[in-house]
């Protein structure tokens, strides 16, 4: 940063000199004198206009391929903490978690479905009760596998994703099926609900 405000100055001193040697070419009638001050001028402030943007360009990709200081340029108030939580609420597969809208959520520990050269299928069972007297929504879409191995989701590949409304005193099970790289161990996501062993 030092560098370009050095660079800016300089260029702004060789835009003064131009002037000078505009002024001593024009008004003074100095032929020789402003030719070489104004020349001398121009030149310089091209090659100090040069090192400017590509110390520019050098700090802007340098910044884009990090993209958590690109995004929080000139901001240090943004900084992530290294004690980071997350907000889930912890489950133990099998076990049933009340939501807010007072169904009952159950999923089972993910199962090898089909097993490929280079990934996995796996197969997660989940049951959805309404208890309540309002119908409530459900989508299997909005549930996760996240591969803690990996540090990565896995791909949903459902055929038949179930998508809608359940009614008061019906239960839907569904089986959802995730494309994985890598051995676990899994957990499951739904809401604010993490299901691990």
């Amino acid at each position: 940063m030092n560098l370009l405000l050095i660079l800016v100055g300089l260029f702004l001193l060789t835009f003064i000199g131009m002037v000078i040697g505009i002024v001593l070419l024009i008004i003074r009638k100095e032929k020789w004198a402003g030719i070489i001050v104004a020349g001398l001028s121009i030149g310089i402030g091209f090659y100090i206009l040069l090192a400017g943007l590509n110390l520019a360009t050098i700090n802007l990709l340098q910044n884009s391929s990090n993209p958590s200081t690109f995004s929080d340029f000139g901001s240090s108030s943004n900084n992530y903490d290294d004690e980071f939580t997350d907000d889930y609420i912890n489950v133990k597969y099998g076990e049933t978690a009340t939501l807010d809208d007072e169904s009952l959520i159950t999923i089972n520990k993910p199962t090898v479905s089909r097993e490929e050269t280079d990934y996995d299928i796996y197969e997660v069972k989940v049951k959805v009760e309404n208890p309540s007297t309002d119908d409530i929504s459900f989508s299997s879409e909005d549930v996760y596998i996240y591969d803690q191995a990996d540090d990565d989701y896995g791909d949903e590949i459902t055929e038949k994703a179930f998508s809608g409304t359940i009614k008061h005193g019906e239960t839907k099970e569904v089986t959802i099926f995730f494309r994985v790289y890598n051995f676990g161990p899994y957990e499951v996501e739904y809401d604010n609900y993490n299901w691990t062993e």
